[in-house]
């Protein structure tokens, strides 16, 4: 969907600060409704966006968690099955508070997110021996989709 100037503007503001530009602005586009959007509106979509993402992730680690034997990817999924569970219940609540217009309250909720799913990276990392994340490209958009929220839900004025 083309966007309006001013709905261009706000979404390349928000996307320059993404460690991938082109992904962000193509979630925004996609999902963007009559072309024009105010950062509130680019908060509910990025919002929306997040919250999915971790709920299906939070499923997808679950299903994970029942077919792996190896007792150090298992321990890692957990890790990450428990960070999953963080960052969508900050999403769950952050979108009630922006449903209340209550952006603070949003803002509060969502800025524990980073660090939850920042966990789930790190495990596999710090695991002796370094084990190969299943989860790796789902983290990466994982990551962008919360700093999107964040970013867009500080610049509503």
């Amino acid at each position: 969907m083309a966007a309006d100037s001013g709905t261009e503007d706000r979404i390349n503001r928000i996307c320059r600060q993404m460690e991938e530009f082109a992904f962000c602005s193509q979630t925004f586009h996609q999902s963007l409704k009559g072309g024009s959007a105010d950062y509130i509106g680019l908060t509910g979509i990025a919002n929306n966006q997040a919250y999915t993402k971790a709920t299906s992730t939070f499923g997808y680690v679950e299903e994970l968690l029942r077919s792996v034997s190896d007792p150090t990817l298992k321990n890692a999924l957990i890790v990450c099955e428990n960070a999953y569970k963080v960052v969508k219940d900050a999403f769950g609540e952050g979108i009630q508070s922006f449903a209340q217009r209550d952006y603070r309250g949003m803002l509060n909720a969502e800025r524990i997110a980073p660090r939850a799913q920042a966990s789930c990276t790190s495990i596999f990392s710090t695991t002796p021996p370094p084990k190969q994340n299943p989860l790796s490209q789902i983290n990466r958009e994982m990551r962008i989709l919360i700093a999107m929220a964040i970013v867009s839900g500080s610049s509503i004025g």
